[in-house]
């Protein structure tokens, strides 16, 4: 190959490439304002219908007080009432195509049997097939919050189904009685809930 055909050749791929790099960049999937604020579909639809997308991590609280950071994380959406309750939804369930077991479980309040020792809104959870348990003990507990919570009294418990869904399970025993916390969720769901 002649230097003058290396030089074009050079020349249009230089060309293709600031093509290429100009088209992602004006693509939708392409974050404008970088990642601390980008959202996910999921967080999209929780601020569309009046939550805080936020990137929430599991914990460990052994006995009440102790407070340990589990891996993994997961984006929830967190309510907030005027009168300052708040209730805790994961993204994806509030924003999923078809009904979760948490949404069913919100829309239709089952009736809460009682009679379970230590925390109600535990009990209740276990009550209707979900768990927010995290240890073998009835002082054991967990939940979600955002990294680096260092109070155990600030960790959400969560209510997981067996679909992996999860809802605030104080707000789910609340909503259960009638009680609204943080925000009525009923019209709130992404999907038609039976």
């Amino acid at each position: 190959m002649k230097r003058s055909q290396v030089l074009t050749v050079g020349i249009a791929l230089l060309l293709s490439g600031s093509a290429v790099a100009a088209n992602a960049a004006d693509s939708p999937a392409t974050p404008a304002a970088g990642p601390a604020t980008h959202r996910s579909a999921d967080g999209t639809w929780c601020e569309e219908q009046g939550g805080d997308a936020q990137k929430q991590v599991p914990y460990y609280t052994k006995t009440g007080t102790q407070i340990v950071q589990l891996g993994g994380e997961r984006e929830m959406c967190v309510f907030t009432g005027k009168d300052g309750t708040k209730i805790t939804i994961a993204a994806d369930t509030l924003a999923a195509d078809k009904p979760t077991l948490a949404a069913l479980a919100y829309i239709h309040k089952p009736a809460d049997p009682g009679g379970y020792p230590g925390n109600p809104s535990i009990g209740y959870c276990k009550a209707i097939n979900g768990t927010a348990m995290y240890g073998p003990k009835a002082t054991d507990g967990g939940g979600w919050a955002p990294e680096g919570e260092t109070k155990a009294e600030n960790v959400i418990a969560g209510c997981m189904f067996g679909d992996g869904s999860v809802i605030d399970a104080w707000g789910l025993k609340y909503h259960s009685g009638g009680v609204i916390r943080g925000a009525d969720l009923t019209k709130k769901f992404r999907a038609e809930i039976p």
